[in-house]
C-alpha cells in the first residue's frame, strides 16, 4: 500500500479531488447559485469523462467484478460510469449539506442509541466509518450530541481548493488532517479525553498498521490504529455508517459500542484482529445494501495489489489492458 506523500495515482491515495481547482470552484458555484438540480446534470457531464480518462478506473473494475461478477464490456463501462456518478452526487450533497442546505435531505439515524449511550460515559467517543455513502457529510449530522467533533482524513489538497470548501461551508466539526506519521494519533488522543468526538475512516490505513482479514471473498488489509487509539484514551468506539436513498434521504447505520482494552502483549495481534473483523463486516452489511456507493478507489484486496504490481513492473504490457479487471484468483 502506498503511504501518503509517495507518487499513488488513486483518488484516495492522492487525498486531492480529480476536478482541480477550476472545477471544484464550478461545481461549488454550481451548487451554491444554480441549486442541487445543476449539481447532479454537472456531476453526469464529469462522471462521463472520468469514467474513460480516470486512473481509478481499473480499481473500479476489479471492485464490480469481484461484487457482481464477470460482466459483459459495455456494462463494465456503464457500472463504471454509474459508479463515478454516485461519487459525484456525494460531492455535490456533501457541499449543499456543510453548506447549511439541510433543509434539502431527509435523515434517519438507525442505532442512535449506541451513539448517545457512549456518548453518556462521558470520555469521548471515537467514530469509525468508511469511504461508504457521503462520511464528511455524517460527521455534519453528528452536531446533534453537542459534542466538540473533529473528523479526521488524508488531506493533501490543493490549499485554494480547501479554502474554498471552508468558505463555502458551515461546518460545525473540525477537520484535522492526517499525514501518516505515528504522531498523528496524540491530538486524536487528547480530543477523547476531553471528551470530544473524533471520527475516522477504518478502510485506508494512511500509514497506520494493519491486520490482513477475509473480507468480499479475498484478504484485504485494515488499519488498527483507532482501537489502540481508543484503548488509550479510555474512550468507546462506535462504527457508524451513511447510505444515501431515493429522494435525497441519508440512512445512517450505528452499531453497538465497543470498549477496546490491550490484552497482554503477546495476545494484542489477535486481540486487534478481532476488532478489525468486526468493524469489515459491519461495512460489507452495508455495502451489500449499495455497492456502488463504497468510494475507495484503490486496489484494496492483496490479490489485486499484486496484480497491479506486476503490471506497473511489466514494459510490454499495453496501457488499454490495464482497463480490464484483473483476476481475483
Amino acid at each position: 500500500m502506498s503511504l501518503p506523500g509517495s507518487s499513488n495515482q488513486h483518488w484516495s491515495g492522492t487525498g486531492k479531488l480529480r476536478c482541480g481547482h477550476w472545477g471544484i470552484w464550478i461545481v461549488i458555484q454550481t451548487v451554491s447559485k444554480l441549486g442541487l438540480r445543476a449539481g447532479y446534470a454537472l456531476a453526469v457531464l464529469m462522471s462521463a469523462i472520468f469514467s474513460f480518462t480516470s486512473p481509478d478506473v481499473p480499481a473500479a473494475m476489479q471492485f464490480h467484478r469481484r461484487v457482481f461478477g464477470p460482466l459483459p464490456w459495455w456494462k463494465r463501462r456503464w457500472m463504471v460510469f454509474k459508479h463515478f456518478y454516485m461519487f459525484g452526487r456525494a460531492i455535490v450533497d456533501r457541499i449543499a449539506i456543510l453548506g447549511g442546505q439541510t433543509d434539502k435531505f431527509s435523515f434517519f439515524f438507525d442505532g442512535e442509541e449506541h451513539l448517545r449511550a457512549a456518548a453518556a460515559k462521558g470520555k469521548g467517543v471515537l467514530v469509525l466509518t468508511a469511504h461508504f455513502g457521503n462520511w464528511e457529510a455524517a460527521g455534519q449530522m453528528l452536531g446533534h450530541l453537542n459534542l466538540p467533533i473533529t473528523v479526521t482524513g488524508f488531506d493533501k489538497e490543493d490549499p485554494a481548493v480547501r479554502r474554498m470548501f471552508n468558505q463555502a461551508s458551515k461546518q460545525n466539526f473540525k477537520l484535522l488532517p492526517l499525514t501518516g506519521s505515528p504522531t498523528d494519533a496524540i491530538p486524536l488522543v487528547a480530543a477523547l479525553r476531553r471528551g470530544e468526538v473524533v471520527a475516522m475512516l477504518g478502510d485506508r490505513a494512511y500509514g497506520s498498521p494493519t491486520t490482513k482479514i477475509p473480507f468480499f471473498g479475498g484478504t484485504a488489509a485494515f488499519p488498527i490504529g483507532a482501537y489502540v487509539m481508543a484503548s488509550i484514551a479510555g474512550a468507546p468506539l462506535v462504527h457508524v455508517f451513511s447510505l444515501s436513498e431515493p429522494k435525497r434521504h441519508y440512512h445512517f447505520f450505528g452499531f453497538p459500542a465497543q470498549y477496546p482494552q490491550m490484552p497482554a502483549h503477546h495476545e494484542r495481534d489477535v486481540y486487534l484482529k478481532n476488532c478489525a473483523q468486526k468493524f469489515a463486516y459491519n461495512l460489507e452489511s452495508v455495502l451489500n445494501r449499495d455497492p456502488l456507493q463504497w468510494y475507495n478507489f484503490f486496489p484494496f484486496w492483496e490479490e489485486e495489489k499484486t496484480a497491479a504490481a506486476a503490471t506497473a513492473e511489466s514494459p510490454a504490457t499495453p496501457h488499454a489492458s490495464r482497463l480490464s479487471p484483473s483476476p481475483t484468483k
